[in-house]
């Protein structure tokens, strides 16, 4: 039996190493609405500028929608943000979600020419309700089994409408979701998405905002600095998995509670991850911890989410972005790109001898 959980593992990554090798490198860019703010408008105010995004990640609208952001973007990298994929529900191969939803999404990569499906490890929906947040997955084994289960039918999806139109397939990265009301689960969260990449070849996502909501809503805040807390989060992530990282904005809102504890000198304020707030510093400084991770080997591509933020706010932001990060995320990309090889040369020197 452990011999096959570490077979299952080891061919695992394999797998993962060698899509994750022919994914180029994106930079530093911005994960976007098509209509808020207003696409075209926004690059040519980037432009303006002098700001050039590596990429852009282009949250789902329609099919039509991406055909016609592709035509007047050709010499951007364009990357997809999937909705409605509910990854986390036992159901996602028979549903709505997993039937339509998957047809849509797989039209809307071949829109963009996207290299990666990004999509959040969360539902908006469960046993016919909807929510107006995302829920986060249970934190326990089984449900990492359903999840990596449902990864794998969606990549297998991916890559055959890739084959049948001669392109090459998308890789499908999963989304370490925010903190929101609750949480449920015995594993921690690096645990689980341990789990979940242990059975399916998928690469990851993670939200600097989302970890610092893990920080503050778990209560752990009161046992640890935020910088040991992040420490020991992203030391059992698994970062060799880490496609893509997100920086959003914090949107503070105050309570009777909150204002108690800051007059006490104990709380963080009581932000929750909103795309159209500005992006506080301690963020940028996770960030900086986040990069600087030995294990951070598969990068692509660090993102700014400004999808219903004011257009000056995104201009200033992503300048002071370019100005602290372009010089480090340009070296992890690098340093990656040189390992992939390495290992790839050391895969094959191994079959020639076997």
């Amino acid at each position: 039996m452990f011999a096959s959980k570490y077979a299952k593992r080891d061919l695992m990554e394999s797998e993962f190493g060698e899509r994750a090798s022919r994914l180029p490198a994106h930079g530093l860019g911005l994960s976007v609405d098509v209509y808020s703010p207003d696409l075209l408008h926004l690059v040519q105010a980037l432009r303006d500028e002098g700001l050039h995004p590596g990429y852009l990640e282009v949250f789902k609208a329609t099919t039509s929608a991406m055909q016609w952001v592709r035509r007047q973007l050709p010499d951007i990298k364009l990357t997809y943000h999937g909705e409605g994929l509910w990854v986390t529900q036992p159901d996602f191969p028979h549903s709505c979600s997993g039937r339509q939803g998957v047809a849509e999404a797989c039209a809307q990569i071949a829109a963009l020419k996207s290299a990666w499906l990004n999509h959040e490890c969360a539902t908006k929906q469960m046993a016919g309700y909807a929510f107006g947040t995302y829920l986060p997955p249970l934190y326990t084994e089984l449900s990492a089994r359903t999840t990596a289960w449902n990864l794998a039918y969606l990549q297998r999806n991916v890559d055959e409408r890739a084959y049948r139109s001669g392109t090459d397939s998308a890789l499908v990265l999963l989304e370490m979701p925010p903190l929101t009301y609750f949480g449920c689960g015995s594993l921690t969260v690096p645990a689980f998405f341990r789990a979940v990449t242990d059975r399916v070849a998928c690469g990851l996502v993670l939200d600097i905002g989302h970890l610092w909501t893990v920080y503050r809503y778990t209560g752990a805040w009161r046992r640890q600095t935020l910088d040991v807390f992040a420490a020991e989060f992203v030391d059992a992530f698994p970062m060799e998995r880490v496609i893509e990282i997100h920086v959003a904005g914090l949107a503070e809102f105050m309570t009777h509670d909150d204002s108690r504890h800051i007059a006490e000198g104990g709380a963080w304020p009581y932000w929750i991850d909103a795309h159209g707030a500005p992006i506080p510093d301690v963020l940028f400084d996770l960030l900086s911890l986040v990069l600087a991770h030995p294990r951070l080997t598969s990068l692509k591509g660090v993102a700014l989410e400004v999808d219903t933020k004011p257009m000056p706010m995104i201009v200033t932001e992503f300048r002071r972005f370019l100005e602290r990060f372009e010089a480090t995320v340009n070296g992890v990309e690098r340093a990656g790109g040189a390992a992939s090889i390495q290992r790839q040369r050391s895969e094959h020197d191994r079959s020639a001898a076997g």
